[in-house]
């Protein structure tokens, strides 16, 4: 059954379908064309500030405020670029719904054109149709060159009234498949919906996982740390323990080289008082002084002809394991008196001199013996 309408009804129904596109067409197109007209703006303002950087040669405050504008518009720049293809990706979409509703439209005219044909009695108003095309016309001329293609086509359709059937399945056909492409993009956004969930459990269940191991590596680090703290505490223990250690084992090889030293000289001695008389068998014959020394009361004493100062005397004293001569009794002095009245008698000199062991070299004017002692009693 078919249901017949007044054309003007129709003409009235299309006209307004024309309108709403032809509105929803400058609407979506008005702020690409806004900014495609900024982003030209913007490169001649880019262009105007190089020639301004190239033309000025000293820093202005105005050149540093158009400089200011400059890198401001630069960072703006790919921002807007990346607005601007987003606009011209949602122009294609309008376009490609403006394309539907251009062939929605085209069935309405072909529907009406196919009821003009039915009902004879509404053939006068097929000019005010016609009229409604001329409009629709006029209201795409901003459009692209296919949209101006299908404006054409809508101005010669009624030329084409014998061929409106097959167009009109062509159509239909084309509205069947294009229902079909809309139920597979509905099935894939399900699908997808469905992947965005499962992702987002996924990735809460990471979250969490994350957390606990983020939680157990905190534990880890203050475990360390304390560790740390305590190796530390150790480190320095065992510092100032081999600190020690080292300088116990600087005091025992102070020690060690004062017993070497004590050694040598028992050595010296050993060798000084007990030389060696027969070096297969290693035999000693030791005696009581050392030759040209003289024995008096458990004592030696050396008496030397050589002319030396004080100080060159006790010194070589002390390389012979000796000191100069400190008096203590009365038998010592006439002993010392004697051995020195016999050295001037053997010595050519017969002014020599012997140097004892008494110095003021402290104090001047006080006396002391080598060994530091005051002189105690008559015969010193």
């Amino acid at each position: 059954m078919v249901s017949v309408t007044s054309a003007k009804q129709e003409q009235e129904e299309t006209s307004g379908c024309l309108r709403i596109k032809k509105s929803a067409n400058c609407r979506h197109h008005c702020p690409v064309l806004c900014l495609s007209t900024l982003c030209i703006l913007l490169l001649v303002s880019c262009v105007a500030l190089s020639v301004l950087y190239n033309t000025e040669s000293e820093s202005t405050p105005e050149w540093r405020s158009l400089l200011f504008d400059y890198q401001n518009i630069s960072d703006n720049y790919p921002t807007l670029t990346e607005s601007n293809f987003d606009l011209r990706g949602e122009n294609e979409v309008l376009k490609k719904q403006n394309l539907w509703l251009d062939e929605q439209n085209n069935v309405l005219n072909k529907t009406s054109t196919r009821l003009v044909s039915l009902n004879a009695a509404l053939s006068s108003q097929s000019n005010e149709l016609m009229e409604q095309i001329v409009n629709l016309t006029s209201a795409n001329l901003q459009l692209t060159q296919e949209h101006e293609r299908l404006v054409r086509f809508s101005s010669e359709l009624e030329e084409e009234k014998v061929n409106m059937s097959d167009t009109i399945k062509r159509l239909i056909g084309f509205n069947a498949q294009q229902e079909e492409d809309r139920q597979r993009l509905s099935q894939l956004n399900s699908l997808l919906r469905d992947e965005l969930l499962q992702t987002r459990e996924e990735n809460q269940e990471m979250s969490n996982t994350f957390q606990e191991e983020f939680k157990q590596l905190q534990e880890r680090v203050s475990e360390l740390q304390e560790e740390n703290q305590n190796m530390s505490t150790v480190l320095i223990n065992q510092r100032q323990e081999a600190a020690e250690q080292e300088r116990s084992r600087m005091e025992e090889m102070k020690l060690m080289e004062a017993d070497l030293n004590s050694t040598k000289e028992a050595y010296h001695c050993l060798d000084f008082y007990c030389p060696v008389v027969n070096h297969k068998t290693k035999e000693r014959i030791c005696r009581q002084c050392p030759y040209s020394w003289k024995l008096f009361q458990a004592k030696c004493y050396y008496f030397s002809s050589r002319t030396l100062t004080w100080s060159s005397s006790r010194a070589w004293c002390q390389t012979q394991g000796g000191d100069l001569l400190i008096v203590n009794s009365k038998l010592e002095q006439i002993f010392v008196f004697e051995s020195s009245l016999a050295l001037q008698q053997s010595s050519s000199s017969s002014s020599s001199r012997l140097w004892i062991g008494l110095t003021d070299a402290e104090v001047e004017g006080q006396w002391l013996w080598v060994d530091s002692s005051e002189v105690t009693n008559d015969v010193q």
